[in-house]
């Protein structure tokens, strides 16, 4: 099994048996189970579906930062990207 597929089987193991058990069963594939236990696990109505509405930036910031853990700077690069002539306004440097 590759290394992906490897990871997810891990994820589900640890977070969701019962789906676990349906995937070694052939119940269920992989990706779905997958699927589900992320949306559970974030909290979600839907992860990686169809028709996803629109939510508040709250919630999908909250959900970048658990699917992504990026660091401060990470953060702030970012922000300096996405607004380079105006993020000296709002960030203030040491």
């Amino acid at each position: 099994m590759e290394k992906g597929k490897e990871l997810k089987m891990l994820t589900i193991q640890k977070n969701n048996p019962e789906l676990h058990q349906k995937v070694l069963k052939g119940e269920m594939t992989l990706t779905d189970a997958y699927n589900e236990t992320k949306r559970i696990q974030l909290g979600l109505n839907e992860f990686r579906g169809t028709n996803t509405k629109k939510k508040e930036f709250a919630t999908d910031f909250k959900r970048i930062m658990a699917l992504h853990n990026p660091t401060q700077e990470e953060l702030i690069n970012e922000i300096k990207k996405a607004f380079p002539l105006t993020w000296k306004t709002f960030i203030k440097a040491d």
